[in-house]
């Protein structure tokens, strides 16, 4: 229970603060929409995993709270039975028999009162992943629109080196994802935006893990970006930076 409290208190501490950082007003430019739908996108997982854990506990509670119930009626139906001669007892028996009833009615109390505390905090945790997800869909509304036009493969040339490769992009509004093959045995995955036709790829290699950015425009015709590209691994003196351009390709196409 003390970590429970614990956490919804830490919890309502990052929702203040997500809900102060997402104020209309304050966030004027996507890259910073952005960043706010991330930050409430993982505050949403924690305030769900800690519903979840909460909801559990309920249940083993509950279940407690009922054994309890039934040992004080159980115990209060013998006491009777002692008290109206139905079943043979001495004056200890009856005494013993009466702090077991006492005992098993504090342990209802508590049970009951742990399910209620329970109760009231899966009611405040709903309430704050109800408020999460509606700021999460005002926000993603304020963002600009982009056509998912990204979505497809395309032919990447990288400059000076002239080295060859293909990525595969999925578009769903400003996010992009996908993977990427390039000479020379390189793979891995792709994680970026697209904002106002402005792209922004971060390269994550099998091998080498995030490995570079890659900056781009895309054409008015939705055929060609052209950019540029900035390595986070230094290596051999090879170039640290660069131009990049990708065609898509139509489909069918080889």
């Amino acid at each position: 229970m003390n970590r429970l409290l614990v956490s919804a208190v830490i919890s309502l501490m990052v929702l203040q603060a997500a809900q102060r950082a997402t104020v209309a007003q304050d966030l004027k430019r996507p890259e910073e929409q952005l960043a706010a739908i991330y930050a409430l996108k993982v505050q949403l997982e924690i305030e769900q995993k800690q519903l979840d854990e909460a909801v559990l506990q309920y249940g083993q509670v509950a279940e407690a709270r009922e054994d309890a119930r039934s040992r004080v009626r159980r115990l209060y139906g013998d006491l009777d039975d002692m008290v109206q001669g139905k079943q043979d007892a001495k004056a200890e028996d009856v005494a013993a028999r009466e702090l077991e009833v006492a005992r098993a009615e504090l342990e209802l109390e508590v049970t009951t009162r742990r399910a209620r505390d329970l109760r009231e905090r899966i009611h405040d945790w709903r309430e704050r992943i109800d408020l999460l997800q509606d700021r999460l869909g005002k926000l993603r509304k304020a963002l600009p629109s982009d056509s998912e036009s990204l979505t497809g493969t395309w032919e990447i040339t990288y400059l000076p080196s002239g080295d060859k490769g293909t990525l595969s992009l999925r578009q769903s509004g400003t996010l992009l994802v996908g993977e990427y093959t390039l000479e020379g045995g390189w793979a891995g995955s792709l994680q970026g935006t697209i904002v106002n036709s402005k792209i922004l790829l971060h390269r994550i290699d099998s091998k080498l893990g995030q490995s570079q950015n890659l900056e781009g425009q895309l054409s008015p015709d939705g055929k060609t970006i052209r950019g540029t590209w900035q390595n986070f691994i230094l290596s051999g003196g090879a170039p640290t930076s660069g131009n990049w351009v990708a065609q898509k390709k139509e489909r069918g196409e080889s």
